[in-house]
C-alpha cells in the first residue's frame, strides 16, 4: 500500500514528538546507559528519515530549508551502520532539532492540506 504525502508528513511528525517523549532531556551520558529510551528514540528517527525520504520532491520542493538529506542520512546511519552512531549527536538533534522539525513539519502538512483539496 502507497502512502501519500500527506500521510508520510503526519507519520514524520508523530515519530519526531515520539523521539521527544521517548528521550527528550536525556544526556548522551544517560542515552548510553539506558537501553529503552535509546532504543526506542533511535526507531522513531529512522522513521522519521523513512518516511520523509519518501515524500515526494514537489512536496520537497515546497520546504527548501528542511535539511532532507540530513534526515535520510541520518535514517541510513541508525539502520546501515548502527556501531557508528554518535549519541552526543543523537541527544542534540532529540533537544534542540526536532522541535523546529515539528514546526516545520505542521506548516507543511497545512501546505498539503490546503492544495490537496
Amino acid at each position: 500500500m502507497n502512502r501519500s504525502n500527506l500521510e508520510r508528513l503526519r507519520d514524520a511528525r508523530e515519530y519526531a514528538e515520539h523521539a521527544l517523549y521517548d528521550a527528550g532531556g536525556l544526556s548522551a551520558e544517560i542515552l548510553a546507559g539506558a537501553n529503552q529510551p535509546l532504543h526506542a528514540a533511535l526507531y522513531d528517527l529512522a522513521v522519521v528519515g523513512e518516511t520523509l525520504n519518501k515524500v515526494s520532491s514537489e512536496v520537497k520542493g515546497a520546504a527548501p530549508d528542511l535539511p532532507w538529506k540530513a534526515i535520510a542520512d541520518l535514517r541510513n546511519l541508525i539502520i546501515h551502520a548502527y556501531w557508528q552512531i554518535d549519541l552526543e549527536i543523537i541527544a542534540y538533534i532529540i533537544e534542540f532539532e526536532l522541535e523546529p522539525l515539528i514546526a516545520e513539519l505542521d506548516k507543511l502538512i497545512a501546505f498539503v492540506e490546503r492544495t490537496d483539496q
